[in-house]
Protein backbone atom coordinates (compact mmCIF):
# COMPACT_ATOMS: atom_id res chain seq x y z
CA UNK A 1 0.00 0.00 0.00
CA UNK A 2 1.53 3.52 -1.18
CA UNK A 3 1.79 6.01 1.37
CA UNK A 4 -1.21 8.09 -0.48
CA UNK A 5 -3.80 5.17 -0.26
CA UNK A 6 -2.50 4.06 3.61
CA UNK A 7 -3.38 7.85 4.34
CA UNK A 8 -6.49 7.97 2.12
CA UNK A 9 -7.45 4.34 4.52
CA UNK A 10 -6.94 6.21 7.90
CA UNK A 11 -10.25 8.10 8.00
CA UNK A 12 -12.53 5.01 7.64
CA UNK A 13 -10.18 3.22 10.03
CA UNK A 14 -9.96 5.36 12.90
CA UNK A 15 -14.14 5.84 12.10
CA UNK A 16 -13.90 1.83 12.58
CA UNK A 17 -11.98 2.16 15.91
CA UNK A 18 -14.14 5.01 17.42
CA UNK A 19 -16.98 3.11 19.20
CA UNK A 20 -15.22 2.25 22.13
CA UNK A 21 -17.25 0.85 25.05
CA UNK A 22 -16.59 -0.37 28.45
CA UNK A 23 -13.02 -1.62 29.32
CA UNK A 24 -12.19 -0.94 25.19
CA UNK A 25 -12.72 3.21 26.04
CA UNK A 26 -9.64 3.59 28.06
CA UNK A 27 -7.15 1.25 26.30
CA UNK A 28 -4.64 1.50 26.95
CA UNK A 29 -4.67 1.91 30.36
CA UNK A 30 -1.50 0.12 30.53
CA UNK A 31 2.20 -0.22 29.21
CA UNK A 32 1.82 -2.79 25.94
CA UNK A 33 4.09 -5.72 26.07
CA UNK A 34 5.14 -6.41 22.75
CA UNK A 35 6.77 -9.84 21.58
CA UNK A 36 9.37 -10.25 18.56
CA UNK A 37 10.72 -14.14 17.72
CA UNK A 38 14.20 -13.06 16.93
CA UNK A 39 17.13 -11.89 18.41
CA UNK A 40 17.82 -7.96 19.19
CA UNK A 41 20.03 -6.88 16.42
CA UNK A 42 17.65 -8.76 13.22
CA UNK A 43 15.77 -6.99 11.06
CA UNK A 44 12.38 -7.91 12.90
CA UNK A 45 13.82 -6.22 15.86
CA UNK A 46 15.00 -3.44 14.68
CA UNK A 47 11.93 -2.21 12.19
CA UNK A 48 9.59 -3.42 15.64
CA UNK A 49 11.61 -1.23 17.52
CA UNK A 50 10.91 1.59 15.16
CA UNK A 51 7.46 1.39 14.79
CA UNK A 52 7.33 0.65 18.85
CA UNK A 53 8.75 4.80 19.49
CA UNK A 54 5.98 5.87 17.20
CA UNK A 55 3.13 3.89 19.03
CA UNK A 56 3.92 4.83 22.25
CA UNK A 57 3.30 8.59 20.85
CA UNK A 58 0.30 7.37 18.81
CA UNK A 59 -1.22 5.13 22.25
CA UNK A 60 -0.17 7.31 25.15
CA UNK A 61 1.74 4.06 26.47
CA UNK A 62 4.96 2.60 26.75
CA UNK A 63 5.51 -0.28 23.85
CA UNK A 64 8.20 -2.84 25.70
CA UNK A 65 9.76 -4.95 23.27
CA UNK A 66 10.65 -8.56 24.82
CA UNK A 67 12.60 -10.75 21.98
CA UNK A 68 12.13 -14.27 22.75
CA UNK A 69 14.13 -16.33 19.77
CA UNK A 70 14.24 -19.58 18.83
CA UNK A 71 12.56 -21.95 16.17
CA UNK A 72 12.81 -19.92 13.24
CA UNK A 73 9.77 -17.26 14.88
CA UNK A 74 7.97 -20.07 16.53
CA UNK A 75 8.84 -19.52 19.93
CA UNK A 76 7.56 -16.10 20.14
CA UNK A 77 4.97 -16.89 18.16
CA UNK A 78 3.72 -19.63 20.82
CA UNK A 79 4.11 -16.70 23.39
CA UNK A 80 1.96 -14.68 21.77
CA UNK A 81 -0.55 -17.26 20.90
CA UNK A 82 -0.67 -18.28 24.88
CA UNK A 83 -1.16 -14.65 26.41
CA UNK A 84 -4.45 -13.02 27.94
CA UNK A 85 -6.79 -11.75 24.74
CA UNK A 86 -6.83 -8.48 26.61
CA UNK A 87 -4.75 -6.15 24.51
CA UNK A 88 -2.29 -5.88 26.49
CA UNK A 89 -0.15 -8.38 24.90
CA UNK A 90 1.28 -8.07 21.22
CA UNK A 91 3.63 -9.33 19.08
CA UNK A 92 5.70 -8.99 15.43
CA UNK A 93 4.17 -11.93 13.13
CA UNK A 94 6.44 -12.77 10.25
CA UNK A 95 5.72 -13.94 7.02
CA UNK A 96 7.21 -17.24 7.83
CA UNK A 97 5.19 -17.24 10.87
CA UNK A 98 1.78 -16.84 9.15
CA UNK A 99 2.85 -18.17 5.60
CA UNK A 100 5.20 -20.70 6.24
CA UNK A 101 5.94 -22.58 9.47
CA UNK A 102 3.00 -24.96 9.37
CA UNK A 103 4.14 -26.34 5.95
CA UNK A 104 8.29 -27.15 7.20
CA UNK A 105 7.18 -27.92 11.14
CA UNK A 106 5.22 -30.96 12.09
CA UNK A 107 4.46 -30.10 15.35
CA UNK A 108 3.70 -26.65 15.30
CA UNK A 109 2.56 -25.70 18.36
CA UNK A 110 0.43 -23.16 17.26
CA UNK A 111 -1.78 -22.74 14.58
CA UNK A 112 -1.75 -19.30 12.60
CA UNK A 113 -4.92 -19.43 10.72
CA UNK A 114 -6.57 -19.41 14.07
CA UNK A 115 -4.23 -18.65 17.05
CA UNK A 116 -3.95 -14.78 16.46
CA UNK A 117 -5.60 -11.47 15.65
CA UNK A 118 -4.28 -9.88 12.75
CA UNK A 119 -3.87 -6.15 12.25
CA UNK A 120 -1.49 -4.88 10.35
CA UNK A 121 1.17 -5.07 7.91
CA UNK A 122 3.40 -2.94 8.61
CA UNK A 123 6.57 -3.34 6.71
CA UNK A 124 8.19 -4.92 3.68
CA UNK A 125 11.67 -5.30 2.51
CA UNK A 126 13.56 -7.59 -0.19
CA UNK A 127 17.13 -9.24 0.40
CA UNK A 128 20.52 -9.14 -1.25
CA UNK A 129 22.39 -12.18 -2.44
CA UNK A 130 25.33 -11.98 -1.00
CA UNK A 131 28.95 -13.88 -1.61
CA UNK A 132 32.65 -14.15 0.79
CA UNK A 133 35.36 -12.00 -0.78
CA UNK A 134 36.57 -15.23 -1.97
CA UNK A 135 34.16 -16.39 -4.16
CA UNK A 136 35.06 -15.41 -8.01
CA UNK A 137 31.29 -14.23 -8.55
CA UNK A 138 29.63 -10.85 -9.43
CA UNK A 139 26.13 -11.73 -10.80
CA UNK A 140 23.53 -14.10 -10.51
CA UNK A 141 25.32 -16.17 -13.94
CA UNK A 142 29.04 -16.51 -12.50
CA UNK A 143 27.44 -17.65 -9.19
CA UNK A 144 26.44 -20.68 -11.03
CA UNK A 145 29.13 -21.27 -12.97
CA UNK A 146 31.20 -20.86 -9.45
CA UNK A 147 28.85 -23.64 -7.55
CA UNK A 148 28.72 -26.38 -10.41
CA UNK A 149 32.36 -26.32 -10.58
CA UNK A 150 32.93 -26.62 -6.90
CA UNK A 151 33.74 -30.55 -6.05
CA UNK A 152 31.34 -30.02 -2.51
CA UNK A 153 28.62 -28.31 -2.36
CA UNK A 154 29.45 -24.81 -0.86
CA UNK A 155 27.87 -23.47 2.45
CA UNK A 156 24.78 -21.49 2.32
CA UNK A 157 23.94 -19.33 5.44
CA UNK A 158 20.02 -18.44 6.18
CA UNK A 159 18.91 -16.92 9.57
CA UNK A 160 16.86 -19.51 10.14
CA UNK A 161 14.74 -22.65 8.96
CA UNK A 162 11.62 -21.38 7.09
CA UNK A 163 11.91 -17.92 7.02
CA UNK A 164 11.62 -16.08 3.50
CA UNK A 165 15.28 -16.01 3.29
CA UNK A 166 16.02 -19.73 3.99
CA UNK A 167 12.87 -20.31 1.21
CA UNK A 168 14.83 -17.88 -1.39
CA UNK A 169 17.71 -19.51 -1.07
CA UNK A 170 16.30 -22.60 -2.02
CA UNK A 171 14.24 -21.05 -4.82
CA UNK A 172 17.20 -19.67 -6.08
CA UNK A 173 19.08 -23.09 -5.73
CA UNK A 174 16.36 -24.84 -7.98
CA UNK A 175 15.93 -22.26 -10.66
CA UNK A 176 19.43 -22.85 -10.87
CA UNK A 177 19.73 -26.48 -10.64
CA UNK A 178 22.66 -26.45 -8.03
CA UNK A 179 23.26 -27.30 -4.96
CA UNK A 180 24.57 -26.14 -1.75
CA UNK A 181 25.04 -26.90 2.27
CA UNK A 182 22.63 -24.64 3.77
CA UNK A 183 23.35 -24.20 7.39
CA UNK A 184 20.35 -22.38 9.51
CA UNK A 185 20.76 -20.00 12.02
CA UNK A 186 18.85 -18.59 14.95
CA UNK A 187 18.94 -14.84 13.49
CA UNK A 188 20.68 -12.66 10.93
CA UNK A 189 23.50 -11.82 13.09
CA UNK A 190 25.32 -14.83 13.71
CA UNK A 191 24.94 -15.89 10.44
CA UNK A 192 26.04 -12.62 8.74
CA UNK A 193 29.13 -12.78 11.23
CA UNK A 194 30.12 -16.49 9.49
CA UNK A 195 29.73 -14.64 6.15
CA UNK A 196 31.77 -12.41 6.89
CA UNK A 197 34.62 -14.84 8.07
CA UNK A 198 34.15 -16.70 5.14
CA UNK A 199 32.62 -19.89 7.15
CA UNK A 200 29.85 -19.48 4.53
CA UNK A 201 30.24 -18.67 1.39
CA UNK A 202 26.49 -17.70 0.02
CA UNK A 203 23.43 -16.07 2.22
CA UNK A 204 20.25 -14.20 1.02
CA UNK A 205 19.45 -12.29 3.62
CA UNK A 206 16.61 -9.17 4.22
CA UNK A 207 17.87 -5.72 3.31
CA UNK A 208 18.38 -4.07 7.15
CA UNK A 209 20.38 -6.59 8.28
CA UNK A 210 22.29 -6.92 5.06
CA UNK A 211 23.15 -3.02 4.39
CA UNK A 212 25.94 -2.47 6.92
CA UNK A 213 28.11 -5.79 6.07
CA UNK A 214 27.54 -5.07 2.26
CA UNK A 215 28.92 -1.50 2.70
CA UNK A 216 31.39 -2.52 5.56
CA UNK A 217 32.79 -4.56 2.82
CA UNK A 218 31.93 -7.80 4.78
CA UNK A 219 30.39 -9.35 1.74
CA UNK A 220 29.60 -8.55 -2.01
CA UNK A 221 26.04 -8.32 -3.06
CA UNK A 222 25.72 -9.53 -6.22
CA UNK A 223 21.78 -9.26 -6.91
CA UNK A 224 18.47 -8.21 -4.99
CA UNK A 225 15.28 -10.40 -4.78
CA UNK A 226 12.63 -7.27 -5.50
CA UNK A 227 10.65 -6.80 -8.46
CA UNK A 228 12.84 -3.47 -9.02
CA UNK A 229 15.94 -2.19 -8.45
CA UNK A 230 16.73 -0.96 -5.50
CA UNK A 231 17.45 2.54 -4.62
CA UNK A 232 20.24 1.92 -1.93
CA UNK A 233 21.92 -0.19 -4.58
CA UNK A 234 20.99 1.34 -7.66
CA UNK A 235 23.48 -0.31 -9.72
CA UNK A 236 22.75 -4.01 -8.39
CA UNK A 237 20.54 -6.03 -10.45
CA UNK A 238 17.60 -8.16 -9.73
CA UNK A 239 17.15 -11.83 -9.53
CA UNK A 240 14.86 -11.46 -12.36
CA UNK A 241 17.08 -9.45 -14.76
CA UNK A 242 18.83 -13.14 -14.92
CA UNK A 243 16.05 -15.39 -13.70
CA UNK A 244 12.58 -13.83 -15.08
CA UNK A 245 9.74 -13.69 -12.54
CA UNK A 246 11.84 -14.06 -9.51
CA UNK A 247 10.89 -12.47 -6.56
CA UNK A 248 10.90 -12.62 -2.58
CA UNK A 249 10.24 -10.09 0.01
CA UNK A 250 9.93 -10.06 3.90
CA UNK A 251 7.47 -8.53 5.71
CA UNK A 252 6.27 -7.97 9.29
CA UNK A 253 2.91 -7.70 10.52
CA UNK A 254 1.36 -6.80 13.76
CA UNK A 255 -0.77 -9.30 15.66
CA UNK A 256 -2.27 -10.83 19.07
CA UNK A 257 -3.62 -13.71 20.74
CA UNK A 258 -7.07 -14.55 19.21
CA UNK A 259 -9.94 -13.09 21.26
CA UNK A 260 -8.74 -9.68 21.44
CA UNK A 261 -12.08 -7.15 21.21
CA UNK A 262 -12.75 -5.90 17.40
CA UNK A 263 -12.84 -2.65 18.90
CA UNK A 264 -9.54 -2.56 20.57
CA UNK A 265 -7.62 -4.33 17.53
CA UNK A 266 -9.01 -1.71 15.26
CA UNK A 267 -7.79 0.96 17.22
CA UNK A 268 -4.51 -0.74 17.22
CA UNK A 269 -4.78 -0.63 13.48
CA UNK A 270 -5.27 2.82 13.51
CA UNK A 271 -2.73 3.63 15.37
CA UNK A 272 -0.06 1.11 13.09
CA UNK A 273 -1.61 2.63 9.96
CA UNK A 274 -0.60 6.78 11.51
CA UNK A 275 3.12 5.25 13.10
CA UNK A 276 4.22 3.62 9.71
CA UNK A 277 3.50 6.46 7.62
CA UNK A 278 4.43 9.20 9.91
CA UNK A 279 7.64 10.94 8.34
CA UNK A 280 10.25 9.89 10.43
CA UNK A 281 9.07 6.02 11.05
CA UNK A 282 9.07 6.06 7.15
CA UNK A 283 12.10 7.99 6.54
CA UNK A 284 14.13 5.04 9.28
CA UNK A 285 12.48 2.21 7.54
CA UNK A 286 13.60 3.25 3.82
CA UNK A 287 16.86 4.04 5.12
CA UNK A 288 17.32 0.63 6.29
CA UNK A 289 15.52 -0.58 2.78
CA UNK A 290 12.33 -1.20 4.29
CA UNK A 291 8.54 0.01 2.65
CA UNK A 292 6.17 1.15 5.56
CA UNK A 293 3.05 -0.12 4.73
CA UNK A 294 -0.18 -0.02 7.43
CA UNK A 295 -2.22 -2.16 5.80
CA UNK A 296 -5.77 -3.03 7.17
CA UNK A 297 -6.76 -6.43 9.27
CA UNK A 298 -8.72 -8.38 5.43
CA UNK A 299 -5.89 -6.76 3.23
CA UNK A 300 -3.05 -8.68 5.37
CA UNK A 301 -5.22 -11.48 5.95
CA UNK A 302 -5.74 -11.50 2.18
CA UNK A 303 -1.40 -11.62 2.09
CA UNK A 304 -0.88 -14.14 4.11
CA UNK A 305 -3.21 -16.69 2.67
CA UNK A 306 -1.68 -16.00 -0.80
CA UNK A 307 1.91 -16.19 0.86
CA UNK A 308 0.88 -19.27 2.48
CA UNK A 309 0.00 -21.03 -1.21
CA UNK A 310 2.90 -19.69 -2.85
CA UNK A 311 5.23 -21.18 -0.18
CA UNK A 312 3.01 -24.58 0.41
CA UNK A 313 4.16 -25.23 -3.38
CA UNK A 314 7.74 -24.53 -2.73
CA UNK A 315 7.87 -26.47 0.74
CA UNK A 316 6.22 -29.60 -0.87
CA UNK A 317 8.39 -29.27 -4.33
CA UNK A 318 11.69 -29.15 -2.58
CA UNK A 319 10.55 -31.25 0.46
CA UNK A 320 11.53 -28.84 2.83
CA UNK A 321 11.64 -29.54 6.84
CA UNK A 322 13.05 -27.74 9.52
CA UNK A 323 12.91 -30.87 11.47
Amino acid sequence: MSTRRALIALPALLATAAPLRGKAATWPDRPIRWIVGFPPGGAPDLLTRILAQRLEAELGQAVVVENRPGAGGNLGASVLARAAPDGLTFGTLFAATLAVNRHVYRNLPFDPRRDFTLISEFARFPAAVMVHSSVPASNIIELEAWMRAQGTPPICATPGAGVIPHLATEMLLERLGTRCELVHYRGNPDALRDLAAGRAQMMIDAFPTALPLIRDGGARVIAVTGTDRSPLLPAVPTVAETLPGFETASWLAVGGPAGIPDAIAARLGAAVVAAAHHADTARRFRVLGAEPIGSTREELASRAAAEDKRWGELVRARGITAE
